[in-house]
């Protein structure tokens, strides 16, 4: 459209230079200008449509990074009650053994007694003729009835013990299918959150659908990261006690995520001169990205062309950057050590590729990330 309307301004030049050599130049200066007016009309249309749609994109996206990171909360919730619940359920049979040892233990003295005729203690009182014979019945009778008093003491406080924890299973079942609901509608909510994205996505895809188009939308996706950089760089800098200097750990870098190098360092994009700044890293959505080294993060959000993008600070003017993310899992001001869970892997920014899409800058200059990773495991 932008070479159309380039082509009628020429043309509209060529026809006013023309004008007083034909009568009916007027006519067609006029026709000319009004579709140069329309043409224009048309792309700012299409341009604020298109700012409209980003805008939209971002507002998706980052609603499915917040449901996708309270739907692992959801999880790990879920299981601790997991663990919870199988562990009162222990309990609960180890009560139920116990409180029946307890009543055996009781059945088999009553037994006894019983067996061995044992007279009422009144009346063997009355009986007793000899002194000593008479306190060796009473300590007799005393041990046997402290020995009864302490098995029904401890059958009742078994009895209050199955009880409570009866009730404790039973808050715990609540609470895990609660927890089990709120899991599915989160996933429906999810569902309903990632249709509206790709849609958006689809759309944009249409309205730069010619390469011209793409390799101009590019360029503005790399300006924004470069103008991002150099206002992040204006920040307080970031100094990291207790670790070592980023510039000392080239070669030594932990590997933010596992899966094949598909895009590298320097390698086409094949489109026009452009070129990758980083690499791709093949992944499928929802895995574990991880920081390649300690630092601070210093942006967690959304960026055109770059998806829900996380920038970590690691001092010295060293950054490293973790694109096309399904969930960013730090915010802004973390501090995160090597190897920590950062982020999700996802397909939100990097067109035609699901994974990781990781770069290495130094004073705002891309570097070859692959020479500073170390060896994979």
């Amino acid at each position: 459209m932008l070479m159309r309307l380039l082509t009628l301004y020429f043309c509209l030049l060529t026809i006013s230079t023309s004008l007083h050599a034909e009568t009916d130049s007027a006519q067609r200066l006029e026709d000319v200008q009004a579709e140069i007016d329309s043409l224009s009309d048309s792309l700012n249309k299409d341009k604020k449509a298109r700012s409209t749609l980003y805008r939209q994109l971002k507002k998706q996206s980052k609603a499915v990074s917040t449901l996708n990171r309270e739907l692992r909360d959801l999880d790990q919730q879920l299981e601790q009650k997991n663990q919870q619940l199988k562990q009162l359920e222990k309990a609960q049979d180890t009560f139920r053994q116990s409180h029946a040892e307890q009543l055996g233990a009781l059945s088999t003295q009553l037994r006894a007694a019983y067996l061995n005729a044992q007279p009422h203690y009144l009346q063997v009182l009355l009986n007793q003729q000899t002194p000593g014979k008479l306190s060796r019945t009473s300590t007799y009778f005393h041990y046997f009835h402290e020995a009864r008093q302490t098995q029904l003491t401890a059958i009742s406080d078994n009895l209050k013990t199955l009880d409570n924890n009866k009730q404790d299973l039973l808050i715990a079942r609540q609470q895990q299918q609660a927890l089990f609901e709120k899991r599915q509608a989160q996933q429906q909510r999810l569902k309903t959150q990632n249709a509206q994205r790709l849609a958006t996505a689809k759309e944009l895809d249409q309205r730069v659908s010619t390469q011209g188009a793409r390799v101009a939308s590019l360029n503005e996706e790399a300006q924004a990261l470069r103008d991002l950089l150099q206002s992040l760089a204006q920040q307080k800098p970031v100094k990291l006690l207790h670790h070592r200097p980023f510039a000392k750990m080239k070669g030594q870098l932990t590997w933010p995520t596992k899966g094949k190098v598909i895009a590298r360092y320097g390698s086409s994009r094949k489109l026009g001169k452009l070129t990758w700044q980083g690499i791709m890293i093949k992944s499928a959505t929802g895995k574990e990205i991880h920081s390649a080294a300690a630092g601070r993060v210093v942006f967690s959000n959304w960026l055109r062309g770059f998806g829900l993008l996380l920038i970590i600070d690691h001092g010295d003017k060293y950054m490293t950057l973790y694109g096309n993310n399904q969930s960013l899992l730090r915010e802004v001001g973390d501090t995160v050590n090597a190897g920590e869970l950062v982020a999700l892997s996802g397909d939100q920014g990097i067109k035609q590729y699901a994974g990781l899409y990781f770069e290495l800058r130094h004073q705002g200059s891309p570097t070859d990330p692959m020479k500073w990773l170390g060896k994979r495991s």
